[in-house]
């Protein structure tokens, strides 16, 4: 989990960026999908074999955990098994309150999985944004083969979030959105990502973003809270999700042999943004939506 990064991908996209695409029905026979798509499984890391201290505290939890359990293929979570708890706890304490889930990276479906799992119970759309073909092909084909009745909820963008929010701006959309953001993550494209939401700014509810206590090599510059912090203002209001790891767990404050990510002690994995609460301090309102394209 510690290797998440969207240039890592293996991209196969024969479509233009910028536009919803449809699941390659190609993979449905096909008992391993990423035997045609060849995605990176890097540590191979899968939150449900950490899900054992989660279990019990929620019905709902459970039963996607259960639903999870039965997928059979090979892939790899980058996100603790306590941030999925976290956030299906998240989504349902907001529930009614927003009508689509917009996820922004979505690599192999893990917070994917999650937030589809959701969606029968909580009544909402889910839209999916990568700038990866084969990362929205495998995760689709993943929450079809184990939330079925959702799969038909969801829509894919190939893309990034600025295109697709000009898009949502073209088409006339007015649902109300919560926006789960696992994308890229060094400076400058989450700080692109973010100010781009502000143009939907009277349709967002929320803001959910992973990967806030991350570090690395000054090449990906992880600074995905500094981004936030851009955007939002030092004083910006929320609430923490996920792990907080502490000094004492040394290995994950060390980088990693996989691209030298670590972790920052005492930092949490991730937070809420409730928009009800906060407002954007960047960009300038005269900076027009082109400027992040």
């Amino acid at each position: 989990m510690l290797c998440r990064e969207v240039s890592g991908l293996t991209m196969t996209a024969t479509i233009a960026p910028g536009q919803f695409i449809s699941p390659d029905t190609d993979l449905e026979p096909m008992a391993n999908p990423n035997d045609k798509l060849g995605m990176t499984i890097f540590s191979g890391y899968q939150a449900l074999r950490r899900v054992d201290p989660f279990l019990g505290k929620s019905r709902f939890f459970d039963e996607i955990v259960h639903r999870l359990s039965t997928l059979k293929v090979p892939y790899e979570d980058q996100c603790s098994a306590k941030y999925y708890f976290d956030l299906v706890a998240a989504l349902r304490n907001a529930g009614g309150e927003f009508e689509r889930v917009v996820e922004v990276g979505c690599y192999m479906g893990g917070s994917a999985s999650i937030i589809a799992g959701c969606i029968e119970r909580l009544d909402y759309d889910f839209d999916i944004v990568d700038i990866s073909e084969s990362a929205l092909l495998f995760t689709f084909e993943r929450i079809r083969r184990v939330f079925p009745e959702a799969a038909k909820r969801v829509r894919l963008f190939h893309g990034s979030l600025p295109q697709y929010v000009a898009q949502s701006i073209a088409s006339g959309d007015g649902a109300r959105l919560l926006v789960h953001h696992d994308g890229a993550h060094d400076f400058t494209q989450v700080t692109k990502d973010l100010s781009s939401l502000s143009f939907l700014r009277e349709r967002l509810h929320s803001v959910v973003i992973q990967d806030t206590h991350l570090r690395g090599t000054m090449e990906f510059c992880n600074f995905v809270d500094m981004a936030v912090y851009a955007v939002f203002g030092t004083d910006v209001a929320y609430f923490p999700i996920g792990s907080a790891y502490t000094a004492a767990q040394g290995d994950l404050m060390n980088p990693n042999r996989y691209q030298g990510n670590y972790f920052m002690p005492d930092v949490p994995e991730g937070i809420v943004i409730p928009m009800a609460s906060n407002s954007f301090k960047y960009p300038h309102p005269l900076l027009k939506l082109e400027s992040f394209l």
